[in-house]
């Protein structure tokens, strides 16, 4: 049995990291005929473009894993279905459900790859891609919109510019009492995040009260806040180029100061779902190399799963956006889909004979 297991997973890995190669290089050419259109702005070049898009693939990748190991369940079971290898297996007394077992096994080991990806290669690589395509075109969207802007409870932090990791430009504090009158603003040129607290520059401090305006000026002055540039960095990123960590710190800072993060917890638990997606894959490929896929050419076990997969994708994405627009419950909404897919691939996977 050990050999069947073996077999078959190393069909559905060989499989969908197939499918997941040709899926990512696709999505690369067109990620890099799109930055072709900005070569020649400020700095950047082609090599410059080449290289962005290249720290795109472990994202491109991660997005394409679930897609991937349907195709590539579908792809590697249908050839040993048209071998007639399967059915040899069934005949010898192994059931569906324990050739599932066997093809789950191999889903497991994607999932790690999808998790990897997801939580430690993608994230990293997409915001230094971004960082320095931003800096190259002359583009830095910290200094624009506003800048940047966050709170630490009765505090509001306003940086127009983040100039290095540990550093910004232009800072300005304002803070209020619980009905959000202002009680004091304070400005300074420039700030740097130095062991565990920020040294402000050239400070101007004006506290409002029943006197009057009373203005102190001081060269620097050490301000103690939460809101440290590991955190603030969060603030300047898309949420989708975030690991489900970096999107947990987030919720628990907007969760503290009382703003509502029911967009970036469906964003979270969507994290969560996705590698699960994966297995539900790799399950709901099972009806369609055992039922009326089981004589079907490769070309059209590669259409099914193709047409399977985006649709998934596609209706994951719009019932999320939908939930956050109609208020619906985020956890609902990042696990209903998969948990919907779950239900039907366990009742078509029983309806086997």
């Amino acid at each position: 049995m050990r050999v069947i297991d073996r077999h078959l997973a190393w069909q559905v890995i060989l499989n969908s990291l197939l499918v997941l190669l040709v899926l990512t290089a696709l999505a690369s050419i067109i990620t890099f005929v799109g930055e072709l259109n900005s070569v020649g702005e400020g700095q950047y070049r082609l090599a410059d473009a080449a290289l962005y898009t290249l720290l795109y693939v472990p994202t491109q990748a991660y997005q394409m894993c679930v897609i991937a190991s349907l195709i590539g369940t579908v792809l590697g079971l249908g050839e040993l279905a048209s071998h007639n290898e399967l059915m040899v297996m069934r005949t010898s007394g192994v059931s569906v459900a324990r050739l599932g077992v066997s093809a789950l096994a191999g889903g497991v080991l994607l999932l790690v790859l999808c998790v990897v990806l997801g939580e430690w290669l993608a994230p990293p690589a997409q915001r230094y891609a971004d960082a320095r395509r931003a800096e190259l075109t002359g583009y830095n969207p910290n200094s624009t919109a506003g800048g940047i802007w966050a709170r630490d409870g009765g505090v509001f932090l306003n940086i127009r510019e983040m100039s290095g990791r540990n550093s910004a430009q232009g800072i300005f504090i304002y803070r209020v009492d619980n009905a959000h009158h202002l009680l004091a603003m304070s400005t300074a040129t420039s700030a740097v995040f130095r062991n565990g607290s920020w040294i402000l520059e050239n400070v101007r401090s004006t506290e409002l009260g029943a006197a009057g305006a009373v203005t102190v000026n001081a060269a620097s002055r050490e301000w103690h806040t939460f809101l440290s540039p590991g955190l603030l960095s969060l603030f300047t990123v898309d949420s989708g180029s975030l690991s489900a960590r970096g999107l947990y710190q987030y919720i628990r800072y907007l969760r503290s100061n009382d703003i509502n993060a029911d967009r970036y917890v469906a964003v979270f638990w969507s994290r969560i779902a996705q590698p699960i997606s994966l297995l539900v894959m790799v399950l709901l490929a099972l009806p369609f190399v055992f039922g009326p896929m089981r004589s079907a050419t490769t070309g059209q076990r590669l259409v099914t799963g193709m047409l399977i997969g985006i649709g998934f994708f596609n209706f994951d994405s719009i019932f999320m956006q939908s939930g956050v627009v109609f208020g619906l419950n985020p956890v609902l909404t990042a696990w209903l889909p998969t948990a919907v897919l779950a239900a039907i691939s366990v009742i078509a996977v029983s309806r086997i004979r």
